[in-house]
């Protein structure tokens, strides 16, 4: 295979040496060049840029989805000109239940490429569905449905390539940002619109957030075409080993083979020969603590962007600030700075301090919110201004907590199962959500002990879940993927994982 070699060390990393590795002196040789190529931050986030764009077809997917996520909570305008029902309002996370799981059972029958094609296809035809019609209410079903099971789709293999296709060091930054990031941005930008639009204009949001949709999948598809890379290790599984180190040159930049390149394909031959024992009951037996664990996590990640979320921020917004659309902007920003915050974390101050930290935080500042509905009959203003400061840092620390969670379901299970292991966690995800889109919150008075009792509840969750994660959640910073997988085998870390 001819290879590029740059004579410069400049880029920060060298070519291999010719010469066959099994030479005298060639380790040697090869730990220096490693050494070179891991060069500065700078140089690595260039030199792995192409690990990123793999996975970013399905990034804008998710951006796609976060616009949906937001208007299902209720960061919509068609209150004064649509009665939403219900159905309407869960319709995406229906969708996205049935995805996740035809995704993550049977998406191995297509290669990635074509499944990315795929799901940005129909998110094309939802958003353009959606962008024509104005106040249509079947053509928000469709475009609703569409869009939710083509993110339900591309969600499992999404986070199963970004851990296969990651080098160990930035594998926790490209899982979180590839999801976390965009369905953060993705619900910013749907706040931002239902706060701020002119509710006298012809094109409505819904429209706009149609419009969007369409082009997001139009710039998925092509980067779906031109950028993603097959997974090297299912090369490796299928014994073609020349087109695993093809792949594994072409997710760095500039495309060479190096020291690297092959100290990767080992690991990825170890992580094979470990998981190949690895299948059917035992593989779900080895899952079992994982799965466990991160469906939990991703059960408080639903309800800490949801409805009763939204209709606090409302609430308490509507009686803070009458008119004003400061609060809802930066209860969005405030989740997308969170997100960020954690994703550039993950590989240097490593994934167990966000995640306790957020924990910690955010069940302090959720109990917060819930006592100032509970100190008076009257609400006073000065409490509504206290819960509604407090939800708005409840977000930041709630994007920090939960940011973590993409790198875990990258690198957490057997190899056999990982797909339907990251699909179930979706799935409750959904289904936790499309539950509290279901509360009647017309049963209670301004719906205030609604939102007292859901915030009590979601404060001893979290706090709950702080404690459990100090026992059971490993830190996998600087891990293989095989290494990591170890580390989840059993419900309670030892002190040395």
């Amino acid at each position: 295979m001819q290879t590029e070699r740059p004579t410069s060390t400049a880029t920060g990393f060298q070519p291999i040496p010719t010469g066959h590795p099994g030479a005298p002196g060639a380790e040697v040789h090869r730990e220096m060049i490693y050494q070179t190529g891991q060069g500065t931050c700078c140089n690595q986030d260039q030199r792995n840029q192409p690990q990123a764009y793999a996975i970013e077809a399905a990034a804008l997917i998710f951006l796609s989805g976060g616009l949906h996520i937001a208007w299902s909570i209720g960061f919509d305008s068609l209150l004064a000109e649509l009665e939403v029902s219900s159905h309407l309002r869960i319709s995406w996370f229906v969708a996205a239940i049935v995805g996740a799981l035809v995704g993550g059972f049977f998406s191995q029958r297509l290669t990635y490429k074509q499944l990315m094609q795929l799901c940005a296809m129909l998110t094309v035809i939802g958003g353009v569905v959606m962008g024509v019609r104005r106040f249509n209410v079947k053509a928000m079903f469709v475009a609703r449905y569409l869009n939710g099971f083509a993110n339900g789709l591309a969600f499992a293999p999404t986070l199963a390539m970004a851990g296969e296709l990651s080098v160990y060091y930035r594998r926790g930054t490209t899982a979180s940002a590839g999801e976390q990031w965009s369905t953060a941005l993705g619900i910013f930008v749907q706040i931002v619109c239902s706060a701020s639009w002119d509710t006298e204009s012809e094109f409505t949001v819904e429209q706009f957030q149609g419009v969007l949709s369409a082009v997001l999948g139009v710039i998925a598809i092509c980067m779906a075409w031109l950028l993603t890379i097959e997974s090297p290790v299912d090369m490796l599984h299928r014994g073609d080993e020349q087109a695993a180190i093809d792949a594994l040159s072409r997710l760095h930049r500039p495309r060479a083979v190096t020291a690297e390149t092959y100290d990767q394909l080992d690991n990825h031959r170890t992580y094979l020969v470990h998981n190949q024992p690895m299948r059917g009951l035992r593989g779900w037996t080895e899952a079992l603590p994982a799965v466990l664990h991160l469906c939990l996590l991703r059960g408080l990640y639903a309800t800490s962007s949801s409805m009763l979320v939204a209709y606090t921020l409302s609430y308490t917004s509507t009686v803070v600030y009458p008119g004003s659309s400061g609060p809802f902007v930066l209860f969005g920003l405030l989740r997308l700075v969170g997100s960020c915050a954690s994703a550039f974390a993950l590989d240097t101050l490593g994934r167990k301090i966000p995640l306790l930290l957020g924990l910690v935080m955010a069940g302090g500042l959720a109990a917060g919110v819930a006592s100032r509905f509970v100190v008076s009959e009257l609400l006073r203003v000065k409490d509504m201004r206290m819960a509604l400061w407090l939800l708005l840092l409840y977000q930041l620390f709630a994007g920090i907590a939960f940011g973590p969670s993409s790198a875990y379901l990258s690198e957490a299970f057997p190899r056999s199962v990982k797909r339907q292991c990251i699909a179930l966690a979706y799935a409750l995800e959904m289904i936790i959500q499309l539950g509290i889109c279901r509360v009647d919150l017309s049963r209670n008075i301004d719906g205030i002990d609604n939102i007292a009792g859901f915030f009590f509840s979601l404060a001893a969750l979290l706090l709950a879940e702080f404690l459990y994660s100090v026992w059971c959640m490993p830190e996998t910073k600087m891990t293989t993927l095989r290494q990591a997988q170890i580390k989840f085998r059993n419900f309670v870390v030892s002190q040395q994982a």
